[in-house]
Protein backbone atom coordinates (compact mmCIF):
# COMPACT_ATOMS: atom_id res chain seq x y z
CA UNK A 1 0.00 0.00 0.00
CA UNK A 2 1.32 3.43 -0.95
CA UNK A 3 2.49 5.62 1.94
CA UNK A 4 0.97 9.12 1.96
CA UNK A 5 0.47 11.99 4.33
CA UNK A 6 -2.99 10.63 5.06
CA UNK A 7 -3.94 7.61 7.11
CA UNK A 8 -6.13 5.25 5.10
CA UNK A 9 -7.95 2.18 6.38
CA UNK A 10 -9.41 -0.43 4.06
CA UNK A 11 -11.28 -3.38 5.38
CA UNK A 12 -13.82 -5.91 4.21
CA UNK A 13 -16.89 -6.70 6.31
CA UNK A 14 -18.72 -9.63 4.71
CA UNK A 15 -19.61 -8.49 1.20
CA UNK A 16 -19.26 -4.82 2.15
CA UNK A 17 -16.14 -2.81 1.44
CA UNK A 18 -15.52 0.28 3.55
CA UNK A 19 -12.80 2.85 2.86
CA UNK A 20 -12.21 5.57 5.40
CA UNK A 21 -9.71 8.37 4.98
CA UNK A 22 -8.53 10.80 7.64
CA UNK A 23 -7.62 13.75 5.49
CA UNK A 24 -6.58 16.77 7.50
CA UNK A 25 -8.33 19.30 9.66
CA UNK A 26 -12.01 20.09 9.30
CA UNK A 27 -11.53 23.59 10.73
CA UNK A 28 -12.94 26.46 8.68
CA UNK A 29 -10.43 28.73 6.93
CA UNK A 30 -9.71 32.23 8.12
CA UNK A 31 -11.52 35.05 6.33
CA UNK A 32 -10.36 35.39 2.76
CA UNK A 33 -8.48 32.09 2.75
CA UNK A 34 -9.15 28.98 0.71
CA UNK A 35 -8.63 25.52 2.19
CA UNK A 36 -8.54 22.39 0.05
CA UNK A 37 -8.38 18.83 1.36
CA UNK A 38 -8.85 15.32 0.10
CA UNK A 39 -11.83 13.77 1.85
CA UNK A 40 -11.19 10.25 0.52
CA UNK A 41 -9.19 8.54 -2.20
CA UNK A 42 -10.83 5.84 -4.28
CA UNK A 43 -9.26 2.41 -4.19
CA UNK A 44 -11.01 -0.62 -5.65
CA UNK A 45 -13.88 1.41 -7.10
CA UNK A 46 -12.59 4.01 -9.53
CA UNK A 47 -13.66 7.27 -11.15
CA UNK A 48 -16.47 8.65 -8.96
CA UNK A 49 -19.13 10.57 -10.88
CA UNK A 50 -21.26 13.23 -9.26
CA UNK A 51 -22.09 13.91 -5.62
CA UNK A 52 -25.36 14.66 -3.84
CA UNK A 53 -25.98 15.27 -0.13
CA UNK A 54 -28.51 12.75 1.14
CA UNK A 55 -28.50 13.79 4.81
CA UNK A 56 -26.38 16.35 6.70
CA UNK A 57 -22.72 15.57 6.10
CA UNK A 58 -23.37 12.35 4.14
CA UNK A 59 -22.99 12.34 0.35
CA UNK A 60 -23.77 9.73 -2.30
CA UNK A 61 -22.02 8.98 -5.56
CA UNK A 62 -21.42 6.26 -8.13
CA UNK A 63 -18.02 4.78 -9.02
CA UNK A 64 -16.27 1.74 -10.42
CA UNK A 65 -16.52 -0.46 -13.43
CA UNK A 66 -17.20 -4.18 -13.42
CA UNK A 67 -18.80 -3.85 -10.92
CA UNK A 68 -20.15 -0.34 -10.51
CA UNK A 69 -21.23 0.72 -7.02
CA UNK A 70 -23.21 3.45 -5.30
CA UNK A 71 -21.47 4.55 -2.13
CA UNK A 72 -21.92 7.04 0.68
CA UNK A 73 -19.12 9.18 2.05
CA UNK A 74 -19.06 11.38 5.13
CA UNK A 75 -17.29 14.72 5.43
CA UNK A 76 -14.65 12.89 7.50
CA UNK A 77 -14.04 10.41 4.66
CA UNK A 78 -15.81 7.24 5.82
CA UNK A 79 -17.11 5.43 2.74
CA UNK A 80 -19.72 2.66 2.57
CA UNK A 81 -20.98 0.75 -0.46
CA UNK A 82 -24.80 0.76 -0.39
CA UNK A 83 -25.50 -0.94 -3.73
CA UNK A 84 -23.80 -2.45 -6.76
CA UNK A 85 -24.45 -3.42 -10.36
CA UNK A 86 -23.30 -6.88 -11.50
CA UNK A 87 -20.45 -7.37 -13.92
CA UNK A 88 -21.54 -6.84 -17.50
CA UNK A 89 -23.50 -3.66 -16.89
CA UNK A 90 -22.61 0.01 -17.16
CA UNK A 91 -24.09 2.88 -15.14
CA UNK A 92 -24.93 5.91 -17.24
CA UNK A 93 -25.05 8.86 -14.82
CA UNK A 94 -24.66 10.10 -11.29
CA UNK A 95 -27.09 9.41 -8.45
CA UNK A 96 -30.26 11.47 -7.91
CA UNK A 97 -32.36 11.57 -4.73
CA UNK A 98 -36.02 10.60 -4.95
CA UNK A 99 -38.95 11.88 -2.94
CA UNK A 100 -39.19 8.45 -1.27
CA UNK A 101 -35.86 8.58 0.63
CA UNK A 102 -34.17 6.44 -2.03
CA UNK A 103 -31.32 7.21 -4.43
CA UNK A 104 -31.72 6.49 -8.15
CA UNK A 105 -29.49 5.73 -11.12
CA UNK A 106 -29.66 3.53 -14.20
CA UNK A 107 -27.71 0.90 -16.07
CA UNK A 108 -27.57 -0.71 -19.50
CA UNK A 109 -26.40 -4.29 -20.11
CA UNK A 110 -23.55 -4.65 -22.57
CA UNK A 111 -25.15 -5.16 -25.96
CA UNK A 112 -27.91 -2.57 -25.33
CA UNK A 113 -30.64 -5.20 -25.06
CA UNK A 114 -32.57 -3.20 -22.45
CA UNK A 115 -32.23 -0.37 -19.95
CA UNK A 116 -32.95 -0.46 -16.22
CA UNK A 117 -33.54 2.10 -13.49
CA UNK A 118 -32.50 1.05 -10.00
CA UNK A 119 -32.50 2.58 -6.54
CA UNK A 120 -30.79 2.09 -3.20
CA UNK A 121 -31.42 3.12 0.38
CA UNK A 122 -29.11 5.02 2.69
CA UNK A 123 -27.87 1.75 4.19
CA UNK A 124 -26.76 -1.45 2.41
CA UNK A 125 -29.36 -4.08 1.59
CA UNK A 126 -32.13 -1.91 0.11
CA UNK A 127 -31.28 -2.09 -3.60
CA UNK A 128 -34.17 -2.47 -6.04
CA UNK A 129 -34.07 -2.97 -9.82
CA UNK A 130 -37.17 -2.01 -11.81
CA UNK A 131 -38.69 -3.39 -15.02
CA UNK A 132 -36.72 -3.22 -18.27
CA UNK A 133 -37.21 -0.09 -20.41
CA UNK A 134 -36.91 0.41 -24.15
CA UNK A 135 -35.22 3.82 -23.87
CA UNK A 136 -32.15 4.37 -21.70
CA UNK A 137 -32.30 7.42 -19.39
CA UNK A 138 -29.57 9.64 -17.97
CA UNK A 139 -30.80 11.30 -14.76
CA UNK A 140 -30.15 15.00 -14.16
CA UNK A 141 -32.58 16.55 -11.67
CA UNK A 142 -35.42 15.59 -9.36
CA UNK A 143 -38.74 17.35 -9.92
CA UNK A 144 -41.54 18.93 -7.85
CA UNK A 145 -43.95 16.06 -8.56
CA UNK A 146 -41.43 13.46 -7.33
CA UNK A 147 -40.34 12.25 -10.76
CA UNK A 148 -36.78 12.65 -12.06
CA UNK A 149 -35.88 14.62 -15.19
CA UNK A 150 -33.38 13.28 -17.65
CA UNK A 151 -32.45 12.71 -21.22
CA UNK A 152 -32.83 9.32 -22.86
CA UNK A 153 -31.70 7.46 -25.94
CA UNK A 154 -33.37 4.68 -27.83
CA UNK A 155 -31.53 1.41 -27.58
CA UNK A 156 -29.00 1.00 -30.38
CA UNK A 157 -28.37 4.76 -30.34
CA UNK A 158 -31.51 6.26 -31.91
CA UNK A 159 -33.38 8.56 -31.26
CA UNK A 160 -32.82 10.96 -28.30
CA UNK A 161 -35.45 12.33 -25.90
CA UNK A 162 -36.06 14.71 -23.04
CA UNK A 163 -37.70 12.32 -20.59
CA UNK A 164 -39.10 11.78 -17.09
CA UNK A 165 -38.34 8.80 -14.87
CA UNK A 166 -40.91 7.66 -12.34
CA UNK A 167 -40.01 6.26 -8.95
CA UNK A 168 -41.29 2.91 -10.24
CA UNK A 169 -38.53 2.91 -12.87
CA UNK A 170 -40.71 3.86 -15.84
CA UNK A 171 -39.20 6.14 -18.50
CA UNK A 172 -41.58 8.46 -20.37
CA UNK A 173 -40.71 10.71 -23.30
CA UNK A 174 -41.52 14.42 -23.00
CA UNK A 175 -40.00 15.41 -26.34
CA UNK A 176 -38.27 13.46 -29.11
CA UNK A 177 -35.39 15.32 -30.73
CA UNK A 178 -34.85 15.39 -34.50
CA UNK A 179 -32.75 12.57 -35.93
CA UNK A 180 -29.64 14.76 -36.30
CA UNK A 181 -29.59 15.88 -32.65
CA UNK A 182 -28.74 14.35 -29.28
CA UNK A 183 -29.99 15.57 -25.90
CA UNK A 184 -26.93 16.22 -23.74
CA UNK A 185 -28.54 17.78 -20.65
CA UNK A 186 -31.92 18.81 -19.30
CA UNK A 187 -32.96 21.23 -16.53
CA UNK A 188 -36.33 22.14 -14.99
CA UNK A 189 -36.83 25.88 -14.50
CA UNK A 190 -39.11 28.02 -12.35
CA UNK A 191 -41.41 28.80 -15.30
CA UNK A 192 -42.43 25.12 -15.42
CA UNK A 193 -40.57 24.39 -18.65
CA UNK A 194 -37.57 22.19 -19.37
CA UNK A 195 -34.36 23.56 -20.88
CA UNK A 196 -32.05 21.22 -22.72
CA UNK A 197 -28.74 21.44 -24.52
CA UNK A 198 -28.97 19.56 -27.79
CA UNK A 199 -25.90 18.65 -29.84
CA UNK A 200 -25.79 18.09 -33.57
CA UNK A 201 -24.60 14.65 -34.56
CA UNK A 202 -22.75 15.95 -37.64
CA UNK A 203 -20.68 18.77 -36.08
CA UNK A 204 -19.45 20.19 -32.75
CA UNK A 205 -22.23 22.78 -32.44
CA UNK A 206 -25.36 22.73 -30.32
CA UNK A 207 -28.44 24.62 -29.19
CA UNK A 208 -30.41 25.45 -26.07
CA UNK A 209 -34.04 24.46 -26.48
CA UNK A 210 -37.09 25.12 -24.31
CA UNK A 211 -39.47 22.18 -23.99
CA UNK A 212 -42.94 22.65 -22.54
CA UNK A 213 -44.58 19.95 -20.37
CA UNK A 214 -46.81 19.13 -23.36
CA UNK A 215 -43.75 18.45 -25.54
CA UNK A 216 -43.52 21.59 -27.68
CA UNK A 217 -39.94 22.71 -28.34
CA UNK A 218 -38.45 26.12 -29.18
CA UNK A 219 -34.81 26.81 -30.04
CA UNK A 220 -33.53 29.73 -27.95
CA UNK A 221 -29.84 29.97 -28.82
CA UNK A 222 -27.46 28.22 -31.21
CA UNK A 223 -23.78 27.78 -30.37
CA UNK A 224 -21.13 28.07 -33.07
CA UNK A 225 -19.29 25.07 -34.41
CA UNK A 226 -16.47 24.02 -32.08
CA UNK A 227 -18.27 24.71 -28.80
CA UNK A 228 -18.51 21.06 -27.81
CA UNK A 229 -15.46 19.40 -29.30
CA UNK A 230 -14.70 16.11 -27.57
CA UNK A 231 -16.71 16.90 -24.41
CA UNK A 232 -20.27 16.74 -23.17
CA UNK A 233 -21.64 20.04 -21.86
CA UNK A 234 -22.26 20.71 -18.19
CA UNK A 235 -25.97 20.77 -17.18
CA UNK A 236 -27.55 24.20 -17.13
CA UNK A 237 -28.22 25.61 -13.69
CA UNK A 238 -30.93 28.09 -12.76
CA UNK A 239 -29.41 30.51 -10.29
CA UNK A 240 -31.13 32.51 -7.58
CA UNK A 241 -31.53 35.46 -9.99
CA UNK A 242 -33.77 33.31 -12.22
CA UNK A 243 -31.33 33.12 -15.12
CA UNK A 244 -29.74 29.99 -16.57
CA UNK A 245 -25.96 29.64 -16.50
CA UNK A 246 -23.81 27.16 -18.35
CA UNK A 247 -20.46 26.44 -19.95
CA UNK A 248 -19.15 25.24 -23.27
CA UNK A 249 -16.11 23.02 -22.70
CA UNK A 250 -14.52 24.24 -25.93
CA UNK A 251 -15.26 27.07 -28.35
CA UNK A 252 -15.09 30.78 -27.69
CA UNK A 253 -12.48 33.17 -28.99
CA UNK A 254 -9.61 30.90 -27.93
CA UNK A 255 -11.24 27.53 -28.52
CA UNK A 256 -10.84 26.69 -24.82
CA UNK A 257 -14.36 27.19 -23.50
CA UNK A 258 -16.81 29.81 -22.24
CA UNK A 259 -19.20 30.61 -19.39
CA UNK A 260 -22.52 32.19 -20.37
CA UNK A 261 -25.87 33.41 -19.03
CA UNK A 262 -29.22 32.81 -20.69
CA UNK A 263 -32.43 34.53 -19.60
CA UNK A 264 -35.53 32.33 -19.75
CA UNK A 265 -36.71 34.49 -22.62
CA UNK A 266 -33.63 33.54 -24.65
CA UNK A 267 -31.30 36.55 -24.21
CA UNK A 268 -27.71 35.26 -24.27
CA UNK A 269 -24.79 36.94 -22.47
CA UNK A 270 -21.18 35.79 -22.71
CA UNK A 271 -19.66 36.11 -19.23
CA UNK A 272 -16.16 34.75 -19.70
CA UNK A 273 -13.89 33.33 -22.38
CA UNK A 274 -11.16 31.03 -21.11
CA UNK A 275 -7.58 31.88 -22.07
CA UNK A 276 -5.57 29.62 -24.31
CA UNK A 277 -3.59 27.81 -21.62
CA UNK A 278 -3.35 24.44 -19.92
CA UNK A 279 -5.89 25.22 -17.17
CA UNK A 280 -8.87 25.92 -19.47
CA UNK A 281 -11.86 23.84 -20.69
CA UNK A 282 -14.59 24.14 -18.01
CA UNK A 283 -16.48 21.00 -17.00
CA UNK A 284 -18.44 21.88 -13.83
CA UNK A 285 -20.52 24.85 -12.63
CA UNK A 286 -22.66 25.46 -9.52
CA UNK A 287 -23.98 28.48 -7.62
CA UNK A 288 -22.58 29.15 -4.16
CA UNK A 289 -24.40 30.64 -1.19
CA UNK A 290 -22.67 34.00 -1.81
CA UNK A 291 -24.37 34.28 -5.21
CA UNK A 292 -21.18 33.65 -7.18
CA UNK A 293 -20.64 30.68 -9.48
CA UNK A 294 -18.04 28.01 -8.74
CA UNK A 295 -16.63 25.55 -11.22
CA UNK A 296 -13.81 23.33 -12.38
CA UNK A 297 -11.80 23.03 -15.53
CA UNK A 298 -10.57 19.88 -17.19
CA UNK A 299 -7.26 21.45 -18.16
CA UNK A 300 -4.50 19.81 -20.16
CA UNK A 301 -2.08 17.19 -18.85
CA UNK A 302 -3.76 17.17 -15.39
CA UNK A 303 -3.61 20.95 -14.97
CA UNK A 304 -7.25 21.68 -14.16
CA UNK A 305 -8.32 24.23 -11.57
CA UNK A 306 -11.22 25.14 -9.31
CA UNK A 307 -12.52 28.67 -9.82
CA UNK A 308 -15.05 31.32 -8.84
CA UNK A 309 -16.75 33.68 -11.26
CA UNK A 310 -19.19 36.45 -10.34
CA UNK A 311 -22.37 36.93 -12.33
CA UNK A 312 -20.77 40.04 -13.82
CA UNK A 313 -17.90 37.94 -15.19
CA UNK A 314 -14.99 38.45 -12.74
CA UNK A 315 -12.96 35.23 -12.69
CA UNK A 316 -10.75 34.02 -9.82
CA UNK A 317 -8.70 30.82 -9.73
CA UNK A 318 -9.07 29.15 -6.31
CA UNK A 319 -7.10 25.90 -6.37
CA UNK A 320 -4.83 24.23 -8.91
CA UNK A 321 -5.65 20.57 -9.52
CA UNK A 322 -2.10 20.10 -10.80
CA UNK A 323 -0.88 17.60 -8.19
CA UNK A 324 -3.07 14.54 -8.88
CA UNK A 325 -2.02 12.57 -5.80
CA UNK A 326 -2.84 15.49 -3.47
CA UNK A 327 -5.82 17.04 -5.27
CA UNK A 328 -7.29 14.51 -7.63
CA UNK A 329 -7.47 15.02 -11.37
CA UNK A 330 -10.51 16.48 -13.17
CA UNK A 331 -13.00 15.60 -14.84
CA UNK A 332 -14.69 16.97 -11.69
CA UNK A 333 -18.19 17.52 -10.34
CA UNK A 334 -19.15 19.94 -7.55
CA UNK A 335 -21.90 20.50 -4.98
CA UNK A 336 -22.19 22.87 -2.04
CA UNK A 337 -22.87 21.05 1.21
CA UNK A 338 -25.26 22.13 3.93
CA UNK A 339 -22.22 23.23 5.99
CA UNK A 340 -21.25 25.78 3.31
CA UNK A 341 -18.21 23.85 2.04
CA UNK A 342 -17.98 22.89 -1.63
CA UNK A 343 -17.47 19.15 -2.14
CA UNK A 344 -16.52 17.42 -5.34
CA UNK A 345 -15.42 14.28 -7.11
CA UNK A 346 -12.35 13.90 -9.29
CA UNK A 347 -12.27 10.97 -11.69
CA UNK A 348 -8.47 10.63 -11.56
CA UNK A 349 -5.65 11.16 -9.12
CA UNK A 350 -5.91 10.74 -5.38
CA UNK A 351 -3.65 8.53 -3.31
CA UNK A 352 -4.09 5.55 -5.64
CA UNK A 353 -4.70 7.26 -9.00
CA UNK A 354 -8.32 6.03 -9.03
CA UNK A 355 -10.03 9.33 -8.26
CA UNK A 356 -11.03 11.15 -5.10
CA UNK A 357 -13.65 13.02 -3.14
CA UNK A 358 -12.45 16.47 -2.07
CA UNK A 359 -13.55 19.57 -0.15
CA UNK A 360 -12.95 23.23 -0.99
CA UNK A 361 -13.69 25.65 1.84
CA UNK A 362 -13.73 29.32 0.86
CA UNK A 363 -15.63 30.53 3.92
CA UNK A 364 -19.09 30.50 2.34
CA UNK A 365 -22.12 30.75 4.63
CA UNK A 366 -24.48 27.83 4.99
CA UNK A 367 -26.84 27.90 1.98
CA UNK A 368 -30.23 29.55 2.42
CA UNK A 369 -33.21 27.27 1.78
CA UNK A 370 -35.25 27.76 -1.39
CA UNK A 371 -38.85 26.52 -1.44
CA UNK A 372 -40.15 26.42 -5.00
CA UNK A 373 -43.17 24.14 -4.94
CA UNK A 374 -45.42 22.16 -2.62
CA UNK A 375 -48.26 19.72 -3.09
CA UNK A 376 -51.04 19.09 -2.55
CA UNK A 377 -52.17 22.72 -2.37
CA UNK A 378 -54.83 21.94 0.21
CA UNK A 379 -55.78 19.31 2.77
CA UNK A 380 -57.04 18.57 6.24
CA UNK A 381 -55.01 18.24 9.43
CA UNK A 382 -52.87 15.11 9.05
CA UNK A 383 -52.28 15.60 5.30
CA UNK A 384 -48.71 14.92 4.20
CA UNK A 385 -47.32 17.76 2.08
CA UNK A 386 -44.29 17.35 -0.19
CA UNK A 387 -42.15 20.48 -0.45
CA UNK A 388 -39.58 20.75 -3.23
CA UNK A 389 -36.71 23.19 -3.53
CA UNK A 390 -33.04 23.27 -2.60
CA UNK A 391 -30.88 23.40 0.55
CA UNK A 392 -33.69 21.89 2.63
CA UNK A 393 -31.75 19.60 4.99
CA UNK A 394 -32.32 19.78 8.78
CA UNK A 395 -35.55 21.68 8.25
CA UNK A 396 -38.36 22.67 10.57
CA UNK A 397 -41.70 23.57 9.00
CA UNK A 398 -44.59 25.83 10.04
CA UNK A 399 -48.04 25.99 8.44
CA UNK A 400 -49.12 29.63 8.80
CA UNK A 401 -47.08 29.86 12.00
CA UNK A 402 -48.04 26.49 13.52
CA UNK A 403 -45.14 24.05 13.78
CA UNK A 404 -45.42 20.68 12.07
CA UNK A 405 -44.45 17.92 14.49
CA UNK A 406 -43.71 15.36 11.77
CA UNK A 407 -41.02 16.50 9.30
CA UNK A 408 -38.56 14.43 7.28
CA UNK A 409 -36.09 15.03 4.47
CA UNK A 410 -35.41 13.04 1.34
CA UNK A 411 -32.11 14.48 0.23
CA UNK A 412 -31.62 18.23 0.09
CA UNK A 413 -34.49 18.84 -2.36
CA UNK A 414 -37.50 17.32 -0.58
CA UNK A 415 -39.32 17.77 2.73
CA UNK A 416 -42.34 15.71 3.76
CA UNK A 417 -44.32 17.56 6.45
CA UNK A 418 -47.66 16.71 8.08
CA UNK A 419 -50.26 19.45 8.55
CA UNK A 420 -50.47 19.94 12.35
CA UNK A 421 -53.46 20.39 14.60
CA UNK A 422 -54.32 24.09 14.85
CA UNK A 423 -52.96 24.99 11.41
CA UNK A 424 -54.90 27.55 9.39
CA UNK A 425 -54.77 28.61 5.77
CA UNK A 426 -51.60 30.52 4.93
CA UNK A 427 -48.03 30.20 3.66
CA UNK A 428 -45.55 27.52 4.69
CA UNK A 429 -42.31 28.57 6.38
CA UNK A 430 -39.15 26.47 6.26
CA UNK A 431 -36.21 27.07 8.59
CA UNK A 432 -32.80 25.40 8.26
CA UNK A 433 -29.39 26.18 9.79
CA UNK A 434 -28.86 28.38 6.70
CA UNK A 435 -31.91 30.58 7.12
CA UNK A 436 -35.66 30.83 6.66
CA UNK A 437 -37.87 30.96 3.58
CA UNK A 438 -41.64 31.38 3.24
CA UNK A 439 -43.62 30.16 0.26
CA UNK A 440 -45.33 32.71 -1.96
CA UNK A 441 -48.43 30.56 -2.18
CA UNK A 442 -50.69 29.62 0.71
CA UNK A 443 -51.63 26.12 1.78
CA UNK A 444 -55.40 25.82 2.26
CA UNK A 445 -56.44 23.94 5.39
CA UNK A 446 -59.78 22.24 4.76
Amino acid sequence: MKTTAMTTHFRRVGALFTLSTLAGSLAAPAAGQTTFRLVASMYRYQQPAGLIEGSPGIFYSVAGSEPTVIFSVTTAGAMTVVGSIPTGYGVGSQVQSGADSRFYSEFIPHGNAAAYVFSVTAAPGGQQVYAAQTIAPVLFQNLPDGDILGTAIGLNASPWYVAKVGLNGSVTSIYQLPADQSAATATYASDGNYYAVSLTTTSTSGSIIRVTPSGSATALYSFPVGSFSGNYPVPLLQASDGNLYGVTPTGGANGTGTIYKLALGGQYTLLYTFPKNQTSNPNALIEGSDGSLYGATLGLFQYGELFRITKSGTYTALHAMSNPSASGSCHCTLVQGSDGTIYGTAQGGGAYGAGAVFALDVGLPKPTPRAQHFGPASGAVGTQVLLWGSNLLSASVKFNGVAATTVSNSGSNYILATVPTGATTGPITITTPGGTVTTKESFTVE
